[in-house]
């Protein structure tokens, strides 16, 4: 099995536009399409659920207003049957004041303003009966009215409560919904590429793919034939073999794309990454060609072939100097070139661009 490093350049681009877009909860590009496959499903599940947490809500609340009522009556009952106890011994007290016989003067005096005392005093409780336990039981009864009031707006509010919840979910559905559609050519790529990694993975254990290799060059590369400066690459697949370093583009296009005329072409795409490339790779300060053994005849160059992977459709026509390849035909044509690197060669020249991808140089 080859050996892989550095992750597929569009799935990296997929969770940079999700995670920009606060959208955390898939995994891979399989959780997107089920996502909008069921789409439709999942905004009925809203709907159930935000129903289902509701009617919860309601049930729970139900509850508490039980336990609010029972605990209302049972502190009103308590405070009545103390009222209630204390005007009987009140009474009993003043019963027996009214019928003890005194000692003297004195004690007639002091049973009398006691007795007018507590006459007065039964008075008062019984007179303000209500006052009283309204006035011990009203934190209780304030908590009850004010669950009750909330209870009350649940019930009678239901619709407007259920679409007041539903919209912020609705809304991050719908943006979940329109982000993911804006990357349909992407996860179409992404697709693609990782088709063709699974594929490359088959290749002997001494080849390396690097994936999303990329140089931004502080001097331009000039192609004097093309009259271009080249100031950066960016390849989706880099494999290095015994035989050669295989530049390698996917695209997963329908047979109307490959045939669309106004779609940039991967061909020329391609050879200008190789130019750049087979240029910095092949100079004479390159410290890949240095880690290069002698050859008694001279210096070895490092061969730099272009393959352009289809994987629905493929033109029929040939192209120069870039191979058009299906997926299955992919490894047959990278093992058909003879090895001219050693195991320990592959290795130096891995190590290398591993080092130089994603640099400035």
């Amino acid at each position: 099995m080859a050996i892989i490093h550095g992750k597929i350049e569009c799935l990296k681009r997929i969770k940079e536009t999700l995670e920009t877009n606060g959208i955390t909860h898939f995994n891979s590009t399989g959780d997107i399409k089920r996502f909008k496959k069921n789409y439709p499903s999942l905004k009925e599940d809203l709907v159930f659920n935000v129903e289902k947490e509701y009617e919860s809500e309601l049930d729970t609340h139900q509850i508490k207003l039980n336990d609010f009522q029972k605990e209302y009556e049972t502190l009103k009952e308590d405070v009545e049957s103390k009222l209630n106890s204390r005007l009987e011994k009140l009474e009993t007290k003043c019963n027996t004041l009214n019928t003890v016989t005194a000692k003297n003067a004195v004690f007639e005096i002091l049973n009398w303003y006691q007795f007018v005392f507590l006459k007065g005093v039964h008075f008062v409780i019984k007179t303000n009966f209500n006052l009283i336990v309204n006035h011990k039981t009203r934190p209780s009864k304030k908590a009850l009215e004010s669950f009750e009031e909330k209870v009350h707006r649940l019930q009678h509010n239901r619709n407007e409560i259920i679409s007041k919840r539903l919209e912020p979910k609705f809304n991050q559905l719908k943006h979940t919904k329109t982000v993911v559609d804006s990357l349909n050519n992407l996860i179409a790529g992404a697709i693609g590429e990782n088709l063709v990694e699974k594929e490359l993975s088959k290749l002997s254990d001494n080849f390396v793919l690097i994936n999303d290799f990329s140089i931004q060059f502080d001097k331009p590369i000039y192609n004097r034939k093309e009259r271009d400066r080249i100031y950066s690459i960016q390849i989706d697949h880099l494999l290095v073999t015994n035989g050669a370093i295989f530049i390698i583009e996917t695209k997963n296009w329908s047979k109307k794309s490959v045939e669309n005329i106004d779609l940039r072409s991967p061909i020329k795409q391609i050879k200008r990454t190789n130019y750049a490339l087979f240029t910095i790779l092949n100079s004479n300060s390159s410290s890949v060609k240095q880690a290069l053994k002698k050859h008694h005849w001279g210096s070895k160059q490092l061969p730099v072939k272009s393959v352009v992977v289809l994987i629905n459709h493929k033109p029929e026509q040939k192209f120069k100097f870039v191979a058009i390849k299906r997926l299955d035909e992919l490894n047959d044509y990278i093992n058909y070139f003879e090895p001219i690197f050693d195991e320990s060669e592959v290795s130096s020249i891995s190590k290398l661009l591993i080092r130089m991808n994603g640099t400035i140089s």
